[in-house]
């Protein structure tokens, strides 16, 4: 089985200038890269996020910060680019351009980072860790993904200060912009709100909501045109959840999530950046950690398919979580304080009456009153594990919610028809 590929949506230039109400700081960037290392799920990341997003800038010229230049030189992090250059796509789409591309090269940052691409592109040339861009047409992609919202009241939709009258208004403007050809449809979106809502009093509440659906889209869609790109691989978005767009992963409205105890995988409270090869070695798939690793994810997955017990769940976790106890070197006599990273939630609970309960593997290392979604399924059995004592129940009706689930194949295939191949 191939490792999955996660399109990682959270790093997106765009989430940066209309945030979304969920704090993204470089704590959460480096723990986000560190779940994906533990669950072993590869990274996708596109070339201009990497270069616009202040964190990952951040990262790459100061290494001891942040995992994320060891696991790309691992090959763990693959870039998506335009052209195999960073170098290369910075200076073409200023010369287009692209306002986030100018900015970066009349920023103070710009002359220690080229310096620093200069030496290290060619090792990522060697070791093929660019990928191309999907071959479908992401703006016209972009279109039908989004149009899929327009029938949707908005407080469906999450959204409190846009009107329905606002969202209609909007969504005229911006099909007008599209009547000769579809490109650049995610700015002509942003143009349309700026035109159409600019003047409002409470403008940028409104402007920023859009956005954020339109960040939701852009990011759904380049998962389904990545489906076709890589289609024996597993993909995975890493966004904010949206109503819109719950299909594509198989998960109904999250308004309530009752907690309950797994045995789980614990990991150390600290982990240091300034050892680039552990990192390296934790994604090494002929290293010994990486061997239980797939212990784990192996009993996992036999979970989800309702033929493990706890018993077997169990003794998996711990010998996984002493195996990174030992590859970090954790000293648990010396203060080493562990987390427990992993929770089951029942999503929706009660909605399907004697029948199978939507529940999601929850991770919960980050921030626990922020957990993202890292898995969708069906359990009959509530039982099976223990509830969390005393019982922790989280409404997630008014929160932002991160979701990092594999889209359903299917309905990806058949949304990737429907977008042209790009020529």
């Amino acid at each position: 089985m191939q490792q999955a590929l996660t399109y990682l949506g959270t790093l997106d230039d765009v989430v940066q200038r209309y945030p979304w109400n969920i704090e993204m700081g470089q704590q959460q960037f480096n723990q986000m890269l560190i779940r994906k290392a533990l669950l072993g799920e590869k990274i996708i990341i596109n070339d201009g996020y990497l270069l616009n997003h202040p964190f990952a800038r951040h990262a790459l010229l100061y290494p001891t910060s942040s995992p994320l230049k060891a696991l790309v030189e691992a090959n763990f992090v693959q870039i998506m680019s335009r052209s195999g250059s960073l170098l290369d796509v910075a200076q073409k789409m200023s010369a287009q351009g692209v306002e986030s591309f100018q900015r970066l090269q009349k920023s103070a940052e710009w002359p220690a980072l080229r310096t620093m691409l200069k030496q290290w592109e060619p090792g990522l040339q060697r070791i093929d860790n660019f990928i191309p861009w999907p071959k479908k047409h992401i703006s016209h992609g972009f279109d039908n993904m989004l149009c899929r919202s327009r029938q949707l009241y908005v407080e469906n939709l999450g959204m409190t200060a846009v009107t329905d009258d606002d969202f209609q208004r909007v969504f005229d403007l911006y099909t007008l912009k599209n009547k000769s050809d579809k490109e650049a449809t995610r700015t002509r979106w942003e143009q349309a709100c700026i035109k159409v809502l600019g003047d409002d009093s409470n403008a940028k509440e409104k402007i920023n909501e859009l956005m954020g659906l339109a960040s939701e889209a852009y990011h759904y869609n380049f998962a389904v045109c990545l489906s076709a790109q890589f289609s024996q691989r597993k993909i995975l978005v890493e966004t904010r959840y949206s109503h819109a767009f719950a299909d594509l992963i198989q998960l109904g409205q999250p308004t309530q999530s009752e907690l309950i105890n797994i045995p789980s995988i614990q990991i150390p409270q600290k982990l240091s950046f300034d050892r680039p090869q552990l990192w390296k070695t934790l994604v090494d798939p002929f290293s010994d950690v990486a061997g239980v690793q797939k212990e784990y994810q192996d009993a996992m997955e036999q979970f989800f398919a309702g033929q493990a017990n706890a018993k077997l769940v169990e003794e998996v976790s711990l010998k996984y979580s002493k195996a990174l106890s030992v590859h970090f070197e954790n000293d648990e006599q010396d203060g080493g304080i562990k987390k427990v990273a992993l929770s089951i939630g029942f999503l929706g609970l009660g909605l399907v009456a004697g029948g199978p309960v939507t529940a999601g593997l929850l991770w919960l290392a980050e921030n626990s009153l922020l957990p993202t979604v890292t898995r969708v399924f069906k359990l009959r059995d509530k039982g099976f594990f223990k509830k969390q004592t005393p019982n922790q129940s989280l409404d997630l009706s008014h929160q932002n919610t991160l979701s990092s689930v594999s889209i359903s194949l299917p309905l990806a295939e058949k949304l990737a028809k429907d977008i042209p191949d790009f020529t």
